[in-house]
């Protein structure tokens, strides 16, 4: 037995129980064919004794290179005497534009494998991430301003996230690429490149291709085993604060929140929000702890409010509807007033910029001879002066910290065509901004009545 299988054994051994069913999720790369290889010969030993099944997902992003990849594996699983389940995706529009094409087919490819595991009665899935991968993994989330949990990287073993009852193991994060490679080789165990795994245009393959190589040719030759190390003792550091909030959440005395270390807080409000099936997000967990005993919006139509004691509590309020009042206002050239709702609105149109102080100044050139004032309503976009693109408004507003309630009664200037040119409470847009070209402008007060 060479050197490798003895290591992998160790591995496989610590993660599954005599006599269990293994799902091996087999792409047809070199990883997950060497792992489907390695747990069938393991497989038939008697301290063993496993159940090992295969299961291919055909993306169908490739055209024939994904239907070759399929057929790889079946015809190799074939030859092991292993059952492979198959699947092919079927492209959700709405999934793709949401999450993105790679986070989708992520999407659908484990839906698949708990599918199948729950079929065959297996509560084991198997996957192929190896050093290399953590590695990635380390610095793709690093960039993307992870936690402690997140930058530790892939873990050995744990659920699946859309199936708790199913574990998902990875026996091959010890072990490099290199030394894969060459088992395969030393094996004949045939498998397929992925050449879309070189295409830079994604953040993980520039990381692969581009980033780590940069940093071993100018820092460190032995780069990933610093990054592994530092992965460790993060996720570590982590992991204890997380347990040690989970145990303050549930002591009946426990001693008061105020005096906890601050990481430990960050993990008491974390554990909450993912009890309430709020996102976690950073900037929400900070405005959270720095802002005790007030309300903060959470998400849309719910408020949350971090007691002094830690607990959080969650307000959620009737859906509410949007109002459809609007008033068509003609442009003048002298002051004209307008109360609309509980917001009044000044304005005159003059050939000359005035500096009037509290004011908002347009190119009345832009707008035309009348203007529209409405509220926000669903689906509404908005270009604020200064940003690259237009966004949702219900975007803006939640990053405005503008309430549920409040944003509904703001006021939206439009263009006769429904283009919003002012939103209340945010900044001026881009669409009638004046330039150095301007020759009639239109100045804009406004006041809560």
């Amino acid at each position: 037995m060479s050197c490798l299988i003895e290591k992998i054994e160790a591995e496989a051994a610590s993660l599954f129980p005599k006599h269990c069913h293994i799902l091996v999720a087999v792409s047809g790369g070199v990883d997950s064919m060497v792992l489907l290889h390695c747990l069938k010969l393991l497989s038939n030993y008697e301290q063993h004794e496993w159940k090992v099944s295969a299961a291919h997902f055909n993306h169908m992003l490739r055209g024939t290179e994904s239907d070759k990849d399929q057929a790889l594996v079946s015809k190799y699983a074939e030859k092991l005497n292993v059952k492979a389940a198959q699947g092919e995706w079927k492209h959700d529009a709405k999934l793709i534009k949401k999450h993105g094409i790679e986070m989708a087919a992520r999407e659908a490819r484990y839906k698949f494998l708990a599918k199948t595991s729950r079929k065959l009665r297996c509560k084991y899935i198997a996957t192929a991430h190896h050093s290399g991968d953590q590695v990635e993994t380390f610095l793709w989330r690093l960039v993307r301003g992870a936690g402690g949990k997140g930058l530790g990287g892939i873990q050995p073993l744990s659920s699946l996230t859309i199936d708790k009852n199913i574990n998902l193991t990875r026996p091959l994060l010890n072990f490099s690429k290199e030394e894969l490679l060459q088992y395969a080789r030393d094996n004949s165990i045939p498998f397929r490149k992925d050449h879309t795994n070189t295409n830079t245009k994604h953040l993980r393959n520039k990381i692969r291709k581009n980033l780590i190589p940069y940093l071993k040719r100018n820092y460190r030759t032995n780069i990933e085993t610093s990054i592994l190390q530092s992965q460790d003792l993060v996720f570590t550091d982590a992991d204890y604060s997380s347990e040690s909030a989970i145990r303050w959440l549930e002591a009946g005395t426990r001693d008061p929140f105020l005096n906890l270390h601050k990481a430990v807080k960050r993990w008491v409000v974390w554990h909450q929000l993912i009890q309430f099936n709020i996102e976690p997000q950073y900037s929400l967990i900070e405005d959270l702890i720095g802002s005790v005993g007030k309300s903060i919006c959470v998400c849309e139509g719910s408020h949350a409010t971090l007691e002094s004691n830690g607990i959080l509590r969650l307000n959620k309020f009737d859906q509410l509807n949007f109002n459809k009042l609007q008033t068509l206002i003609h442009l003048k050239s002298r002051w004209t007033t307008h109360n609309f709702g509980k917001t009044q609105i000044k304005c005159k149109v003059t050939p000359q910029k005035l500096n009037i102080p509290s004011e908002e100044v347009f190119d009345a050139h832009c707008l035309g001879k009348h203007i529209l004032l409405r509220y926000w309503q669903p689906g509404d976009r908005f270009h604020p002066i200064g940003c690259k693109h237009n966004a949702k408004l219900q975007d803006l507003f939640t990053n405005a910290k503008i309430g549920a309630r409040e944003k509904r009664s703001c006021v939206v200037a439009c263009t006769s065509d429904g283009s919003p040119f002012w939103v209340q409470g945010l900044r001026i847009g881009e669409l009638a901004k004046t330039t150095s070209k301007t020759t009639k402008f239109l100045h804009w007060k406004w006041c809560k009545i």
